[in-house]
């Protein structure tokens, strides 16, 4: 069996997936342009982490495991749920403030003796973002459902991991740089309500969708 090409299409289908809109999105841009760039980049490496995690179940058969229980299912998309709308009502209190600096409502910019513990805010909001996402453990059970190989050699496995790790990584890691670069952070403090209200509005609603669904 050629191992390769499947390699590189289970690593197209998981970039497009990460390159859709969605919570794991939301958290990173906003944390990017709310704070500083050092918060998003944190941000970014949660989301990597809890990615890492999910392919590592699904490689080991537990996603679907996982999938088949569905009052832990259940507990993971309402806690996934709630903790956007959380998020989202602070995006949306934020937008009714008329200040002009950005804001950083999960993640507040702290002065600098407490960095370390505004970057471990903003790591475990991607980390839990992405960990309580059930579309994760739906994603990752389909795609290996259908496309990772029986009795594949340990030497693919550890090249998945290593794939994953590595779009991951680059892809949220560039996203977070890109919303916290100096350009786009003026043209967000000129329409920061609004983008805050938009970002909050859209947690909350996938939120509220997460709990709607069944």
């Amino acid at each position: 069996m050629h191992y390769l090409p499947i390699l590189l299409q289970i690593a197209v289908i998981y970039l497009i997936a990460a390159a859709s809109p969605g919570p794991n999105f939301f958290m990173i841009t906003q944390l990017s342009l709310a704070g500083r760039r050092s918060l998003g980049a944190a941000s970014a490496l949660g989301v990597c982490t809890a990615s890492m995690l999910w392919v590592t179940l699904a490689m080991l058969g537990m996603a679907a495991v996982l999938q088949k229980l569905e009052w832990l299912y259940a507990g993971i998309r309402i806690a996934g749920a709630v903790y956007l709308v959380y998020f989202g009502l602070k995006l949306l209190r934020s937008s009714t403030r008329r200040d002009s600096a950005p804001q950083a409502p999960a993640a507040a910019v702290e002065p600098i003796a407490h960095d370390a513990a505004a970057w471990r805010r903003a790591y475990r909001s991607g980390f839990i973002t992405c960990a309580t996402n059930p579309k994760s453990l739906a994603f990752w059970t389909s795609v290996f459902a259908t496309m990772f190989p029986a009795h594949a050699p340990l030497w693919f496995y550890g090249a998945v991991f290593a794939t994953v790790g590595s779009l991951s990584a680059g892809w949220y890691t560039s996203m977070a740089f890109m919303f916290a670069a100096e350009r786009t952070q003026r043209g967000y403090r000129k329409l920061r309500r609004p983008i805050d209200a938009f970002c909050g509005a859209a947690l909350v609603g996938l939120g509220a969708k997460l709990v709607a669904e069944r």
